[in-house]
């Protein structure tokens, strides 16, 4: 889920973010962007790598590779915050 200290923009096909407890700005490429967007309601993390693979020429593997160590620096950097089923 994403943090509710953060705003974010779309500009020209990207996405900035600012941190507003910590005032630093973020950005995100055109994929991460549009994993920006995937995640603005909370979402599994298959659904989100399932888009991205019906979109971009990835394999699911790689695409989850990336999208868990895209997530994890969000995360560590106070933008999201992850939950886990229960159970998984």
């Amino acid at each position: 889920m994403v943090s509710t200290n953060q705003v974010s923009s779309e500009l020209a096909g990207q996405s900035v973010i600012l941190n507003i407890d910590r005032g630093i700005y973020f950005g995100l490429d055109e994929i991460g962007a549009r994993v920006w967007n995937l995640i603005q309601q909370p979402q599994k993390m298959s659904v989100v790598r399932d888009a991205l693979v019906r979109k971009y020429e990835v394999t699911p593997q790689c695409c989850e590779q990336d999208l868990l160590s895209l997530v994890a620096n969000l995360a560590d950097e106070g933008l999201v915050t992850v939950t886990h089923e229960s159970g998984q």
